[in-house]
């Protein structure tokens, strides 16, 4: 009886330091948007150089002491690691640019509902059937999506801005199916270093491509890049990449959601942009519909992951 209840009070410990992580994440997730707007420079410059920064110590890290796993991927390994950096580079770049067109609260919220996105692509391109509680959050959060956008009507840069949010929220959604699968034979410092280091290598050639230069931004641009490559990169995504080594998928999702009312937070004091009533009402909307669809997702995973802990 005592071993039990002793067993039990550690597992409860385990599963509290890991959404404490996860907690940890969030803040370092919301600070993304704000550093994003106080860079002076071009959305890719600003990404690439993002993804690099964070890369470079992932890549030491992994090559040191993970050797052997990388030795061991195979080619469906490299596929899906292409691909997941495919879509990292979407999301970081998408996104970017979308905090530097409309506000922070809509570019936050928008980007929340991937989980909404990857439920609405299983249900029309696998067929899987959707659940009641992902079709009242789908239905939800396109209220919210109509508030926001009806908010940014006349403004087409606003409205810009709000598409390469949702853009960057597609994205997303492929990083995060495709990295679920890698992460079952992958570490969380390999899976996250090769998936920055590629999506760094294609967000350097879209630089290339844009004829954009990565000098002469200023130092204060610089340091505030790091920053991004510091919190939102490496403790944020790093955070929420290992968690879904050890806790449910839907666990980290609801989590997430803590991003846009941190960086509306955070905007609104820091940068004197506070959200409109009408980006208030979207973006809260947007984000009742995604902890609504997640509801099911969460108990579903509570039951079959048992403690969190990885098989």
């Amino acid at each position: 009886m005592l071993a039990s209840r002793h067993e039990r009070s550690l597992a409860g410990g385990r599963r509290a330091a890991r959404v404490d992580r996860a907690a940890r994440g969030v803040v370092g997730f919301a600070w993304a948007a704000p550093l994003v707007r106080l860079a002076d420079a071009p959305p890719l410059v600003i990404a690439s150089l993002r993804l690099v920064l964070a890369a470079l110590p992932l890549l030491a890290v992994s090559a040191l002491r993970r050797r052997e796993e990388l030795r061991l991927l195979g080619g469906r390994d490299a596929a899906l690691l292409a691909l997941a950096g495919l879509a990292l580079a979407g999301y970081v770049g998408f996104w970017t640019a979308s905090v530097q067109d409309t506000s922070i609260a809509a570019a936050t919220a928008i980007i929340a509902t991937q989980p909404l996105i990857v439920g609405f692509g299983a249900w029309v391109a696998l067929g899987e059937q959707p659940t009641r509680a992902l079709l009242i959050g789908i239905a939800i959060a396109a209220g919210g999506a109509l508030v926001l956008a009806g908010a940014d009507l006349g403004d087409g840069v606003s409205l810009r801005g709000d598409a390469f949010a949702a853009l960057g929220a597609v994205c997303a959604s492929i990083y995060l199916v495709a990295g679920r699968r890698i992460r079952a034979r992958l570490s969380n410092v390999s899976y996250f270093a090769l998936a920055n280091a590629s999506a760094a290598i294609v967000l350097l050639l879209a630089l290339a491509a844009s004829g954009e230069s990565l000098l002469g931004w200023g130092a204060e641009a610089y340091v505030l890049i790091a920053l991004l490559a510091l919190l939102p990169q490496l403790i944020g995504h790093g955070a929420f990449t290992w968690a879904l080594g050890y806790l449910p998928a839907a666990v980290v999702a609801v989590a997430a959601l803590g991003e846009p009312v941190g960086a509306t937070v955070i905007g609104a004091t820091l940068l004197d942009e506070p959200p409109t009533l009408p980006e208030a009402l979207g973006a809260a909307l947007l984000l009742v519909g995604v902890f609504v669809a997640l509801r099911g997702g969460l108990r579903l995973g509570a039951r079959e992951d048992g403690d969190g802990t990885p098989s």
